[in-house]
């Protein structure tokens, strides 16, 4: 008789240890679907000054220290309010229009569209040199 007790003890155990895993499960999910909810409504609300080209904009105000350039001594920022706050972007270099690397304001220009990406026995030799297959 002491063997049928112990063993309804343990399904009772093992059943209270299964609702309690259950309601850890539900509640793990419960929240980190409530943080993501909440993430993707903070990404709408910042993604307007953001360019699909060059990210995610910078901010800067007076107080503090200058954006870096690269070089400060041979590309120093130019053109820049240094009494209001600024939104810039980092550019490819010779794009920026307060520096070489930096564009001031909130509509940078469009990455310059590159090479050709096709192959074809036109442009075989300048791109492949001697290893474009002869025909």
């Amino acid at each position: 008789m002491l063997a049928v007790n112990v063993r309804a003890d343990q399904r009772k155990e093992l059943a209270v240890n299964a609702t309690r895993t259950l309601r850890k499960i539900i509640a793990g999910a419960l929240l980190s679907g409530g943080v993501a909810v909440a993430g993707f409504g903070l990404a709408a609300g910042t993604a307007q000054a953001d360019s699909a080209d060059w990210g995610p904009a910078k901010h800067w105000c007076p107080g503090e220290s200058l954006p870096a350039t690269g070089n400060h001594v041979t590309d120093p920022i130019h053109d820049w309010d240094m009494n209001r706050c600024h939104t810039y972007y980092y550019l490819w270099p010779g794009m920026g229009n307060v520096s070489n690397l930096i564009w001031d304001g909130d509509d940078p220009p469009a990455k310059p569209v590159g090479p050709p990406a096709i192959i074809t026995s036109d442009n075989c030799a300048q791109i492949l040199g001697p290893f474009c297959p002869r025909p």
